[in-house]
């Protein structure tokens, strides 16, 4: 994931050329996906709709002025507004297509924005934000580590959250490198409080991390961060994979990422979809079940699809495969998206997986043994992250300041 539109590629700058190839790693030819069968936001019309070749797109621009934002979200409050996180440490609110004055939270004196994927990375809010306004969010400090703090509120309508009441709940170790940190937060359908890491930097997994079950780096977390247990502003789920058993650290809930920067949950089959940003040759898009039987992604053993280091491949490992694939260089730095469960498209999205790419600005839709970019329908200007309004209605951030909507239509 590069910030700045430029790739390091195992250490060597690499200038992107923009081109057109979408690989699917689903061996299922169905033209439906039965996951939006009879869940909310599809229907009987999502049986009929048109495949993924009829889909056009288009990005309506809402506002602009933000200073390389890389995140957004609503709070679910009730309310329907925009919190959007700025690189530099700062989120500010859009309502309505205008942007409010002043910040919501400053945090530029907590934060290290010095290196290209350094900086405020994420927040997300309580489930229950309008009874217990909190906000959890993730950002790199001056040594390079990855930091989730709390803050809290005076109320869910306050208009600025003051730095003064973070506390810190974890803090994963970043030395050396500055790109591969992750850090986007998420709270699951289940109330846990999902968060994404990075292998460590650089190139090729230079520390093994994303395969070492003592290492958070590479990994979703999995805590439950509305609960302290001993000194801990959280406590392990017991049904963590590794929670009590040694080897592996209790957190851990995936592991074999390089760098997961941008993933979201689909409200109707609650499987974890991540955008994967790859190393040499391939982007990748991996679904994970609500309840994985297999939690280990490949990395480094694998880059997608293909084996990138067999150094580093576990015997009788067993990986969970990515469902799509985007091969280099039309795709640079994948931008993990959302399965479209909104009702203004369903009779043509439903079911349907969006995600972007930040480097080329491409844009693909996906659904099961389907896959295509959609021409002439890029987001412009990097775009760095998606979100779903208070309707399931997907947006995206593009890195030169401006928020989109999506719209859809049948060709």
């Amino acid at each position: 994931m590069s910030l700045h539109r430029v790739r390091a590629r195992s250490g060597v700058l690499a200038v992107v050329v923009a081109g057109l190839a979408l690989l699917l790693g689903s061996a299922g030819l169905t033209t439906a996906d039965a996951a939006a069968v009879h869940r909310p936001g599809s229907g009987p019309a999502a049986l009929s709709r048109p495949s993924v070749d009829h889909v056009a797109l288009s990005w309506v621009q809402r506002a602009s002025g933000f200073v390389q934002p890389v995140q957004m979200t609503p709070a679910l409050d009730g309310v329907a507004r925009l919190f959007v996180v700025e690189r530099r440490g700062t989120i500010r609110v859009v309502h309505d297509g205008v942007i409010r004055r002043g910040t919501y939270l400053d945090i530029r004196g907590r934060v290290n924005s010095s290196g290209d994927e350094q900086g405020l990375l994420s927040v997300v809010f309580d489930p229950a934000f309008k009874t217990h306004p909190r906000l959890w969010v993730a950002y790199t400090r001056g040594d390079g580590a990855l930091v989730v703090a709390v803050l809290r509120a005076a109320g869910p309508r306050a208009g600025h959250v003051r730095a003064s009441t973070a506390r810190t709940v974890l803090v994963v170790p970043h030395p050396l490198y500055s790109n591969h940190n992750g850090g986007l937060l998420r709270f699951g359908p289940d109330g846990m409080l999902y968060i994404g890491t990075g292998d460590g930097g650089y190139g090729g997994d230079p520390f093994g991390a994303a395969e070492n079950l003592r290492d958070l780096r590479g990994k979703i977390l999995r805590i439950d961060a509305r609960h302290h247990c001993g000194s801990h502003r959280y406590c392990i789920p017991a049904s963590n994979p590794f929670a009590g058993r040694k080897p592996g650290r209790g957190e851990i809930w995936l592991y074999g990422l390089r760098n997961p920067w941008r993933w979201s949950f689909d409200p109707a089959t609650r499987a974890l979809w991540i955008g994967d940003v790859g190393q040499d040759h391939i982007e990748e898009i991996d679904r994970v079940p609500a309840h994985p039987g297999r939690r280990n992604l490949g990395w480094s053993c694998w880059e997608g699809r293909s084996h990138y280091n067999t150094g580093r491949c576990r015997s009788g490992a067993r990986y969970v495969f990515p469902v799509a694939q985007v091969v280099h260089p039309n795709g640079e730095a994948i931008i993990g998206g959302y399965v479209y469960r909104g009702k203004a498209y369903a009779s043509l999205m439903a079911g349907t997986y969006v995600f972007a790419d930040e480097v080329t600005d491409h844009v693909w839709v996906y659904r099961k043994g389907q896959g295509k970019r959609l021409q002439a329908k890029d987001i412009p200007g990097g775009p760095t992250s998606f979100a779903l309004d208070e309707h399931n209605e997907i947006w995206a951030v593009s890195l030169d300041g401006r928020l989109w909507s999506m719209r859809a239509r049948a060709r």
